[in-house]
């Protein structure tokens, strides 16, 4: 099957080190992001369990996740992506595992995942999908989910944009997530990005599963 326009754009990305997205983690919007943990592990009591860093990159937010207690796997599309993840992880000194992987094309099984994520992260994965690779994401997170899973997410606005990601507004979300409950939406704190930023206005979701 011919490779996504999402797909193409990241693995060019990634060859060429354009990865802009990593400096999400030096940005007030990732106080947010550190916030919206806060929030979830209040709920919760240590050992938090398994995560799941959806398009994990270079591995910024798992080894985030790994310190805070999280028993973390990474999976991405991109192989470069891993092993800088991997790099990142054994210089950090915690324990992470980074699967490289479609998350639109595989089960579960063949990726080597649980089936008792607590918490997901999807910091700009599935909204830079097409709707059939949304479907199938979405059927996979599903399936790894906890029953008590949280999913942590954030997307631009929906407008086409060529081969950056179009975006998904809440209404998308929630049609795309129907076992989920959207508790929490932020505005995206678009300090210290381009005015492109804002004009996309992205939002932070919470998902919470339904029991």
């Amino acid at each position: 099957m011919e490779a996504s326009l999402s797909a193409r754009f990241y693995k060019i990305a990634y060859r060429f080190g354009f990865t802009p997205w990593e400096r999400l983690e030096t940005l007030p919007a990732a106080q947010q992001a550190l916030a919206m943990l806060d929030r979830v592990e209040r709920e919760r009591q240590p050992p938090y369990g398994a995560a799941l860093d959806i398009g994990s990159g270079t591995g910024v937010w798992s080894v985030r996740l790994a310190q805070r207690g999280w028993q973390v796997t990474g999976i991405e599309l991109v192989g470069r992506g891993v092993k800088a993840a991997q790099r990142r992880a054994a210089e950090a000194g915690v324990a992470a595992r980074f699967t490289q992987g479609d998350i639109t094309k595989a089960f579960a099984e063949e990726l080597g995942l649980r089936q008792d994520y607590r918490l997901l992260l999807d910091f700009g994965t599935i909204h830079g999908l097409d709707a059939a690779g949304r479907a199938a994401a979405a059927r996979l997170i599903d399936a790894v989910a906890a029953p008590d899973a949280t999913l942590l997410m954030y997307a631009l606005a929906p407008r086409s944009r060529g081969m950056l990601p179009d975006g998904m507004d809440r209404q998308a979300i929630e049609a795309l997530y129907p076992g989920w409950t959207v508790v929490e939406e932020l505005a995206f704190d678009t300090a210290g990005l381009p005015d492109s930023a804002r004009r996309d206005d992205p939002h932070w979701f919470r998902l919470d599963r339904r029991g």
